[in-house]
């Protein structure tokens, strides 16, 4: 039998949260790359100026998923449970404007650029999905409910004979 409590799941949700992570932060990261590369110095200039938000995004979806893990390893999470919801649901709202952003883009793109604007979406759908279960566990464990997933296997016996049901 396997039992997972709410420390169990706030760490699945931050291990979501770091995939989503990775995923945009290396999308954000190309397309901030072929931006650097451009030729003309205006569209250069502007690609660089559009993508300061989503780092805004990035970054913030990485440090408070490490203060979240920290603070769920350390048994301190119970005690700041608003604080870190609080912080999870601007963060939530940030990477879904992201994730807006990127859709549109991702839309236009062709080449490479099609490929980094889909890969940010697709972190940035990720990590809004573990933003958001982290929200919802943490308060689970906030709201004193312990939460424990079991999973049984069942046997059957070859000894029984299955109850047979007479008709009239």
């Amino acid at each position: 039998m396997a039992s997972l409590n709410n420390k169990v799941l706030v760490m699945i949700a931050g291990i979501l949260m770091l995939i989503g992570w990775v995923v945009a932060l290396a999308g954000v990261a190309r397309a901030n790359d072929l931006c650097n590369k451009a030729t003309n110095n205006q569209a250069k200039d502007s690609c660089s100026k559009g993508l300061r938000y989503d780092w805004w995004g990035v970054w913030y979806t990485f440090f408070i998923t490490i203060a979240c893990l920290v603070m769920a390893v350390l048994g301190k999470a119970d005690a700041w449970v608003s604080t870190l919801q609080a912080l999870l649901a601007a963060c939530l709202s940030v990477t879904m404007i992201d994730t807006n952003t990127w859709v549109g883009l991702s839309d236009r793109a062709a080449g490479d650029y099609a490929d980094a604007a889909n890969a940010a979406l697709a972190g940035f759908i990720i990590a809004s999905i573990g933003i958001t279960l982290m929200i919802i566990f943490l308060g689970l464990g906030g709201a004193g409910i312990n939460v424990s997933v079991s999973v049984a296997a069942s046997k059957t016996s070859p000894e029984k004979p299955a109850k047979s049901v007479e008709t009239a």
